[in-house]
């Protein structure tokens, strides 16, 4: 188990957040006439008649049957993740990962990470893809085991792991695959990591990774002629297994490799870059995703009632565009309605990131594996984080809006 070493520290000023969100909301919406307005990129427009694949937005959610699908198999696959690697289960139990629409193409940029990755090296992400079509193309060929999710951990680079290659600049990432099933009696998942470094530039390395194996040797002489035994040995490398997998999709290991963790790293960054977070929790455990802040109201518009003191039915979250009222006043962007409800069994709270509560994806500080626990006086493990960090986003703290 890896251990968080340091105190919490986030990246940048908070006015300089606030700054870049706001720019972001004004420019989001047309000022009102006799107003300058600034120049901006026209918005994508999406057909209405469009399939509901196509429709989901990069990194959002459009439709609301479409999270609806993911959110049970979300919290299946989380609930065996205790099972099958529990440290990561007691950091994304709490503060949840991200849940991404069902791809249709290659939607997120494979081979250069985008330019956010400069500026931060975020400490962790996780993303579960959208992957029924998937699931269904496996099953049918009777491969039971899926890639469902794909995370990832910073370390410092003189305390990462000893079994992983050491480096002398950029950042060491262990960068995890987590495969699991809905059939057979397996009760937790199967977690398969490689190890990685991106340089000061952007650029990424695959590391070696020390490997224990076991080599089978057969007697030819004397009394143990025809009788087996085992030999351990040790060997750097790219662990077999993903040698496999990237045969299988006719790809050089390395590059292969090298572009599971960039697209990973893309959508964790095209899903926080939503305006709007949605938390999900089922009982005590988390998921998060992302809608189009236009799109609340039709989203949740089947939440559980609930009224206001006149007896009628509260209004969801949503933003209010500028406008101008009768008596000539001018209304400013700005946010209204209830964050937190019910919704389809789930408990569903909605925050603005930097607005209502500290940006905890601008977390980037480095991991310290197990192995160097010892030197440090104050760290925490991954569930002292988890629960820190959803602190953090509950009491809104370091927030601009509290």
């Amino acid at each position: 188990m890896a251990e968080i070493a340091g105190v919490v520290a986030f990246h940048g000023s908070a006015m300089q957040r606030i700054r870049k969100y706001w720019l972001l909301i004004t420019t989001y919406f047309k000022p009102p006439l006799g107003e300058e307005n600034s120049e901006v990129a026209p918005a994508k427009v999406i057909s209405k008649v469009a399939p509901a694949a196509e429709q989901d937005e990069y990194g959002e959610f459009y439709f609301r049957h479409t999270i609806l699908d993911q959110l049970g198999r979300y919290f299946a696959i989380l609930k065996r993740m205790k099972r099958g690697d529990k440290e990561a289960y007691d950091l994304y139990s709490q503060i949840g990962a991200y849940i991404l629409p069902e791809r249709t193409g290659n939607w997120y940029e494979r081979d250069v990470l985008e330019p956010r990755w400069l500026e931060l090296r975020p400490s962790f992400g996780m993303v579960l893809y959208g992957s029924r079509s998937q699931e269904a193309k496996i099953d049918k060929e009777k491969k039971f085991y899926v890639p469902f999710a794909v995370y990832f951990k910073k370390y410092l680079s003189d305390r990462a792991p000893t079994t992983v290659q050491p480096v002398n600049s950029g950042d060491v990432y262990c960068c995890t695959v987590y495969w699991d099933t809905f059939h057979g009696s397996m009760k937790g998942g199967a977690p398969t990591e490689f190890a990685l470094n991106i340089s000061p530039s952007g650029k990424i390395h695959i590391l070696k990774i020390l490997e224990n194996k076991n080599i089978t040797i057969r007697g030819k002489k004397g009394k143990g002629r025809g009788s087996t035994f085992t030999i351990p040995q040790r060997r750097w490398g790219v662990p077999e297994f993903f040698e496999d997998w990237a045969k299988e999709h006719g790809q050089d290991v390395r590059p292969f490799l090298a572009s599971v963790f960039i697209e990973t790293a893309n959508a964790q960054i095209a899903a926080a870059n939503s305006m709007i977070k949605v938390k999900a929790y089922k009982g005590r455990l988390a998921a998060i995703f992302s809608v189009n802040v236009l799109r609340t109201p039709y989203f949740f518009k089947d939440r559980d009632l609930c009224v206001n003191d006149r007896g009628k039915k509260k209004k969801i979250f949503h933003i209010v565009k500028t406008h101008i009222r009768k008596t000539g006043s001018v209304v400013r962007t700005h946010f209204r309605g209830m964050r937190e409800f019910n919704w389809n069994g789930y408990k569903i709270r909605i925050t603005v990131p930097g607005w209502h509560h500290v940006n905890t994806h601008d977390l980037d500080i480095g991991s310290t594996d197990e192995e160097h626990v010892e030197d440090i006086k104050d760290y925490m493990d991954t569930a002292v984080l988890g629960k820190t960090l959803s602190g953090l986003e509950e009491d809104s703290v370091g927030g601009f809006r509290r």
